[in-house]
């Protein structure tokens, strides 16, 4: 599975207002919502949260990527916000995020969450990548950065 197959615009959130790593988690479980992707908010709200409490899903560079599976979830998704403010993810570099991006995978689909976080892992090494995702705030040109590499395999 792709991120072009999981993540659209209706996905993408420039300018979130939060003021905390739960704040800005619970409003992207709203748009998973909004977008019929889960079935049960608070119950994927709480797995989130529950995977938060086991490790920091800030994996450095300005960038967290929490997670969660559970029953609640329709499909596998993604939500991508830019944050307005950078948010304290006691992120393993101990700096702030600007980017998050929420992966929400059914309970069924354990290789459906590796393969996805693996991906996302490998495109976010790329300082290039994370830079221009930084700076950009059309939900498409993001969607594109995201998937650059997949059109040229």
């Amino acid at each position: 599975m792709e991120i072009s197959e999981v993540l659209n615009v209706k996905s993408i959130v420039v300018g979130l207002k939060a003021t905390s790593k739960e704040d800005v988690i619970k409003q992207m479980t709203e748009v998973l919502s909004q977008n019929g992707d889960v079935s049960d908010q608070i119950q994927f709200f709480d797995a989130v949260m529950e995977r938060e409490v086991h490790a920091t899903t800030g994996v450095g560079n300005g960038i967290a990527i929490p997670h969660g599976r559970c029953s609640a979830v329709k499909k596998a998704s993604i939500v991508y916000a830019k944050l307005a403010q950078d948010i304290d993810w006691e992120s393993l570099d101990e700096k702030p995020v600007q980017l998050v991006i929420m992966l929400a995978v059914p309970e069924t689909q354990g290789d459906v969450h590796l393969k996805i976080l693996s991906e996302l892992a490998m495109k976010l090494m790329d300082e290039e990548l994370v830079d221009q995702l930084k700076k950009e705030t059309d939900p498409n040109e993001i969607i594109g950065l995201l998937s650059r590499e997949e059109d040229e395999e």
